[in-house]
């Protein structure tokens, strides 16, 4: 990964910088409603907070889709923010007691599964597997997001207690499903890139060890996505004009001498 400081200051990344802000803001609305449970203007600020900062992540998501503004540093930065926010929020509604702690409990271990299970298969493949996402991971991050949204609002009546145990319930099974299948999924594809010998011509962090590009020896090794081949091909294709327009360079200055 290649950080620029172009990149920093992109409209996605400047929005997770935002909601990475409202965290120590959101954190003190919610101690100050639990010290004063009367206060409840201080539960409706954070709840209010945590809307805000996940409508940034909907909209950085989008922006760096549709306006090619991917850059590394928000592949880095946004999904911490997203966990970081998504994990206080628990934490905080769990000590207040609006979520039970066993919800809390299973989402945080599927999570950390998640980051120490991707660290260990990138570097067990040199960088040849990462993590993706997959529907079932998807599903569970949509619906868990709206259990703890409605897990806010659980005092107002107890039939949104109960809708918000249910959903809850959901995410929670959609959570260890996608974890599963993570867990299935990546190992098959680390056993993959290690029978096709791709390893012994790469470094430690992933890189070619010889004048291939890492594109090409996916290619050479049969574990290609089709855009990596696609993109192979045009790397070839250059080398190959590169490696003519130098021959014929060459012979010009055979001719002239």
């Amino acid at each position: 990964m290649k950080f620029s400081k172009k990149d920093a200051f992109t409209v996605p990344n400047i929005l997770t910088y935002i909601r990475l802000l409202c965290l120590p803001f959101f954190l003190w609305m919610m101690f100050a409603y639990f010290a004063d449970r009367e206060a409840s203007q201080y539960l409706w600020a954070g709840f209010g907070l945590f809307v805000f900062a996940s409508a940034t992540d909907i909209a950085d998501g989008w922006i760096a889709r549709h306006f090619n503004m991917v850059s590394d540093i928000g592949k880095v930065l946004d999904p911490v923010a997203d966990k970081l926010l998504q994990c206080f929020a628990m934490l905080t509604l769990g000590i207040i007691g609006l979520m039970h702690w066993a919800f809390i409990a299973i989402i945080i271990a599927k999570e950390l599964y998640m980051l120490f299970s991707s660290k260990y298969f990138m570097r067990a493949s040199k960088r040849q597997v990462e993590q993706m996402a997959n529907k079932w991971g998807k599903a569970a991050a949509a619906v868990n997001f709206a259990g703890i949204t409605l897990a806010f609002l659980v005092e107002l009546h107890d039939v949104v207690k109960w809708i918000d145990l249910a959903i809850l319930i959901a995410g929670s099974a959609l959570a260890v499903i996608a974890g599963v299948q993570y867990g299935v999924k990546y190992a098959k594809a680390l056993n993959k890139v290690k029978r096709s010998g791709i390893l012994a011509e790469l470094d430690q962090n992933g890189e070619p060890l010889g004048d291939e590009t890492i594109e090409q020896l996916r290619v050479k090794y049969g574990i290609a996505t089709e855009k990596e081949a696609a993109i192979a091909a045009r790397q070839s294709a250059a080398q190959a004009e590169g490696a003519s327009q130098a021959s014929a360079d060459d012979e010009l200055d055979g001719a002239a001498q």
